[in-house]
């Protein structure tokens, strides 16, 4: 007997308040992508070899909306025009599958597994559950990524991390200047800033303020693209309250400091924020203390489909696969994972959605049997 489980992630929808506008679009999830997306979901209902579907964190975005608009609340994106077939299909596949559908939260939608969200999970993700990762026996561990990013991460301090305020000063420069940054390019472009070697003394300011340069860096390097920003400028937020950016460096000072004290220094800080690299590394790790044999992740819209080979080993000790996204009109791929129960072996398959040919990218086989 065999198990066929599919993961996707980073879909971004968002009630495409800018798809109408010939410039200035900051919508990640755009019409084209929604249709295919619709399709997708029916596929994923009418294909009964499939037994699980997993949602890997980001399908709704109530991050990337200029600094002057107020983020909208799920509802409203939910009901949006080109995004109620794809609600529909959720609630059908949901009952389809007879409650086997997962949502893993990310970053893009972390608010939406709060309580004043309950009665809208309950209703508009009737049958599907959410979860902050998911695992299973035979050997998978899933979650969306972000939590092993600064920016990123849940931040124990505050109700969003900074990654919020990065995303929101990003899409008013798409709105604006109509260049465009996700957060790889963020994460990429500051993930080294000099060398902190845990000394708080070195981030002191002059009137005595902590200035971590991991938070400064990108604010100010956003800040200067629009070149009309300065610290007493607001930020619109989805609870009709303002925060300026004066108040983001003032709440996040110590982001990078409290960060370290977490998690520590990894190789001169840079695999510890950087998406780009990071997470590969990240699926070595849970492999090995999870005895996990395959690790699946979004997150960073990279799609991915390899072996995990420790370093100084020349042997794999899992798979680590990348979902890759829905949208930014970026290829739309998918996970599939077969695991055959007799040989204890898992067969993963980085699929294309709109492509004739090939629609596999690769195809990779682990058996636990040879762990």
């Amino acid at each position: 007997m065999s198990i066929r489980r599919v993961f996707v992630s980073d879909v971004h929808m968002s009630p495409g308040l800018s798809l109408g506008s010939l410039q200035g679009c900051y919508d990640w999830f755009n019409l084209d992508e929604s249709l295919k997306f619709e399709k997708f979901l029916a596929y994923l209902i009418d294909d009964d070899s499939i037994q699980e579907v997993i949602f890997l964190g980001d399908i709704m975005d109530d991050w990337v909306y200029p600094i002057e608009i107020q983020p909208p609340k799920y509802d409203k994106i939910a009901n949006a025009t080109h995004i109620i077939k794809i609600m529909a299909n959720l609630r059908t596949l949901a009952q389809r599958k007879k409650g086997n559908i997962t949502y893993v939260m990310g970053n893009h939608d972390m608010t939406l597994i709060k309580g004043q969200f309950n009665n809208f999970r309950q209703s508009v993700f009737a049958g599907i559950k959410f979860q902050e990762f998911y695992e299973t026996t035979d050997g998978i561990y899933a979650e969306h990524g972000h939590q092993y990013t600064m920016y990123n991460a849940v931040d124990p301090k505050h109700e969003l991390p900074l990654g919020h305020y990065i995303s929101r000063l990003a899409a008013t420069i798409a709105q604006r200047k109509q260049r465009h940054y996700t957060s790889s390019d963020i994460e990429g472009r500051f993930s080294v800033v000099g060398n902190f070697e845990q000394d708080e003394k070195k981030f002191i300011g002059p009137k005595g303020l902590i200035q971590d340069p991991l938070v400064n860096a990108p604010l100010s390097f956003l800040a200067n693209e629009l070149g009309n920003v300065n610290s007493d400028t607001p930020i619109t937020m989805v609870n009709d309250g303002v925060i300026t950016l004066r108040e983001v460096r003032q709440q996040y000072a110590q982001l990078g400091i409290d960060w370290i004290k977490r998690h520590g220094l990894l190789d001169g800080l840079r695999s510890i924020w950087r998406e780009a690299v990071g997470l590969d590394g990240v699926a070595s790790k849970i492999a090995t203390k999870r005895s996990k044999k395959v690790v699946i992740f979004g997150h960073t819209h990279k799609k991915e489909n390899s072996f995990v080979i420790p370093v100084g080993s020349v042997d794999p000790v899992a798979i680590y696969a990348n979902c890759g996204a829905w949208c930014l009109n970026i290829e739309l791929t998918y996970i599939i994972d077969e695991y055959d129960e007799s040989s204890e072996t898992h067969t993963v398959t980085l699929k294309y959605w709109d492509k004739t040919a090939p629609d596999e990218v690769n195809k990779i086989q682990f058996s636990q049997k040879k762990m």
